[in-house]
């Protein structure tokens, strides 16, 4: 397996042990490039580097991700940031990004054309009085709270998450320091 590899490794994390293996946790340390002279070889500043140190991956809390390359795939590639200082930016490995959640671009469809149900505020629970739907007073004779199918409108998507994932679970991300 070629020095610079990044692995998946569900065991446990030892570093001594892993360290004999010829592997290393990719954290983000920050290493000597005499020391790790084949590492730094094969991976260079990709991460980041000092004068006389260079960095690995940090793939904690991250998906890895091919580089785009050309294939279009990345609608982001350009604001794409160095890892850290030194590190490469852009369409190269190293690079990193934020969380980006697209809206969505296709019609949403009720799971019931034409009536549906909202809920209404303070609907009054005779026939008498007045009761607010979104912009509207009226009055309803019950405590039904349909729409017909005049009336038809759109709806707001509000809310998502801090991030758009899909379901996972944890492994650690080792790389390749020795043969």
């Amino acid at each position: 397996m070629p020095v610079g590899t990044i692995v998946a490794f569900a065991g446990d994390l030892d570093p001594t042990w892993l360290a004999s293996q010829g592997w290393l946790y990719c954290d983000g340390a920050e290493l000597d490039q005499t020391q790790y002279a084949a590492l730094y070889s094969a991976i260079g500043g990709n991460y980041g580097a000092g004068h006389s140190t260079f960095f690995l991956p940090d793939l904690r809390g991250r998906f890895p991700r091919g580089v785009d390359l050309g294939a279009g795939r990345d609608p982001y590639v350009l604001t794409r940031s160095p890892s850290n200082k030194g590190g490469l930016s852009g369409n190269n490995p190293g690079s990193t990004q934020g969380y980006h959640t697209a809206l969505p671009t296709l019609s949403f469809t009720s799971e019931k054309t034409g009536g549906h149900q909202h809920p209404v505020q303070h609907l009054p629970k005779s026939s008498e009085g007045l009761a607010t739907a979104g912009s509207h007073y009226g009055i309803w004779p019950d405590s039904k709270t349909w729409t017909g199918s005049a009336g038809d409108h759109t709806h707001t998507v509000n809310g998502g998450d801090a991030e758009t994932r899909p379901i996972n679970k944890y492994v650690y991300f080792l790389i390749k320091f020795d043969g």
